[in-house]
């Protein structure tokens, strides 16, 4: 097949001017292919690297997130099943006339002559209600020590808040002691106050 004759400058030249204008071919064909074909591709892979390094940081960050908010799961329950058992040691709203009766019994059975057991009206706290009970007694220095005694060995939480002691000239019952005891009901936040106590 004969080539046109616009090639017979080129066919007709000579052997160095041939490898001259080979070379320069050459060098214009690869020009075109990088600025055409990789200078793009090239572009892009960096452009793919920067939103693969973006990935990774926030792949990293999530993963610190997720472990992060493992150990918040692990302590919310631990938190929780912590408030269910102070819960249950914090007498309900049913549970507090038989409170009541626990620490009068408790009076009785350590020998102190009770002439006053009167619930307050409770103070409202944040998640509990303090219900104070003043008590009044006589009684011996021993009999008072184990109605202390019998209070802090009750399965609800009984607190001795205020104490006055005076002396009686009476041999049997050589103390009168004006007491503030407190009791705690649990409240959830925003729940309506306690009842006043009868």
């Amino acid at each position: 097949m004969a080539l046109p004759p616009i090639f017979d400058p080129i066919v007709n030249a000579p052997r160095s001017q041939k490898l001259v204008v080979g070379i320069m071919g050459a060098i214009v064909i690869a020009a075109a292919a990088y600025f055409l074909l990789l200078a793009p591709v090239e572009a892009e892979v960096s452009q793919l690297r920067a939103q693969l390094s973006s990935l990774q940081s926030e792949i990293a960050r999530s993963k610190a997130i997720v472990a992060d908010l493992l150990k918040y799961r692990r302590e919310v329950t631990e938190l929780e099943a912590r408030l269910n058992a102070l819960k249950d040691r914090l007498p309900g709203e049913k549970e507090i006339p038989t409170l009541y009766r626990s620490v009068s019994d408790a009076a009785t059975a350590s020998g102190l002559g009770v002439s006053l057991f009167q619930p307050r009206p409770p103070v409202v706290r944040d998640y509990y209600s303090e219900i104070p009970i003043a008590v009044s007694a006589e009684a011996g220095y021993h009999q008072l020590g184990e109605f202390f005694e019998r209070v802090a060995k009750l399965s609800r939480v009984v607190n001795v808040t205020e104490i006055k002691l005076g002396g009686l000239n009476r041999p049997r019952s050589p103390i009168r002691a004006e007491l503030v005891l407190a009791t705690y009901m649990y409240r959830p936040v925003g729940s309506a106050p306690a009842p006043k106590p009868r």
